[in-house]
């Protein structure tokens, strides 16, 4: 994670000014955000315990609570790692692109600043859901019961859950955003080589990022549901969710520039077929005498073929393999804490 700094604009969202201010590694600012949430969390505990309301839960709540407040923080450093990391492919992109889009300044000023409307509708659709649904879950309370929000047990899991997620909805709107820009700057590109798409490799590097730092997190919230017991419950959704949110955080910043090869591969077919059939036509109707056209046609028929096998994305095998195996790794922590859990309670009755 890198230490170049976020310029701040007008509309830069608010957790990456936060980042841009502390010069640490954004997981060390995330670490120390969710450290700070616990303090909060232990004197808010003291105080509710001063005024005769001791918090109560059914679940492991000291443990969980600090992992429910790092989690907070390293969703916030994913988001500051990942716009830090776009600046990095925005700088390596600018050599293929044309003169109206490889201004640094403009480049850079497009990937930090954002109509507020959408991310915040996404993040408070996500708080407001989890807010809404923590009285429904009968594990929490240790009667099976909800207790009401002026307990402050109940008071406190609300709000903190709501302020999670609400951040999860605006990193994840602010990743999808970022990746609709780089798939905006496919339509920018000055040129294509269908046979060398080295200079397409940041399309590549920004789609992997998005997915491995999203993957990751989603393990650690993964193992923790597992301590909590709620790990299969959660299971179909949380599949659905990740593989859902993956798809779209990888393929959405290389669909501009896969658009581009496929109208370049598509329009680079036409050409060569018609100098195919208007070779084929000279080669059939020459002297038996006269090769040269034949030797043209050979070639003609070799660079098509070349062509047609050319890939219509900016990202060859390896990058496919690799996204592969960071969804799984998402995935994979969540099926893996649903049987820890079923073991456990096989274990158990």
């Amino acid at each position: 994670m890198s230490a170049a700094r976020i310029e701040l604009y007008p509309r830069t969202p608010w957790a990456l000014r936060l980042f841009d201010r502390v010069a640490l590694p954004p997981l060390w600012v995330g670490f120390g955000i969710g450290v700070s949430l616990f303090g909060v969390f232990l004197l808010y505990t003291a105080i509710a315990a001063a005024v005769g309301h001791p918090f109560k839960l059914a679940t492991p709540g000291w443990m969980a609570e600090a992992i429910e407040d790092l989690f907070l923080g390293f969703t916030l450093a994913v988001a500051a790692a990942s716009a830090r990391g776009a600046l990095r492919d925005l700088d390596a992109l600018r050599p293929a692109l044309d003169a109206a889009a490889s201004d640094p300044a403009r480049l850079r000023r497009e990937a930090l600043t954002y109509r507020p409307a959408p991310l915040w509708l996404a993040g408070l659709a996500m708080g407001l859901f989890s807010a809404i649904t923590t009285p429904l879950d009968p594990t929490l309370w240790t009667d099976g019961h909800f207790p009401g929000f002026a307990n402050p047990t109940a008071a406190w899991l609300a709000g903190r859950n709501f302020l999670n997620w609400l951040a999860v909805g605006f990193a994840m709107g602010l990743e999808l955003m970022l990746g609709q820009r780089f798939s905006h700057l496919g339509d920018h590109l000055a040129s294509i080589d269908l046979l060398d798409r080295a200079r397409l490799a940041p399309f590549g590097r920004r789609a992997l990022r998005n997915v491995s730092f999203w993957m990751l997190l989603a393990a650690f919230l993964g193992l923790h549901y597992a301590g909590i017991g709620l790990a299969g419950k959660l299971l179909p959704l949380g599949l659905v969710m990740l593989t859902a949110f993956a798809l779209a955080a990888f393929l959405l910043p290389l669909w501009g520039a896969h658009r581009r090869l496929q109208a370049c591969k598509a329009a680079e077919l036409s050409r060569v077929r018609a100098a195919l059939y208007e070779t084929r036509e000279r080669v059939l109707a020459q002297s038996a005498g006269d090769s040269g056209s034949g030797g043209r046609l050979a070639d003609l028929v070799a660079y098509e073929w070349r062509i047609a096998g050319a890939s219509e994305w900016p990202i060859d095998t390896s990058t496919w393999l690799r996204f592969a195996f960071y969804l799984m790794v998402g995935l994979g922590s969540w099926v893996g804490a649903a049987l820890v859990e079923w073991v456990v309670d096989l274990a158990l009755r």
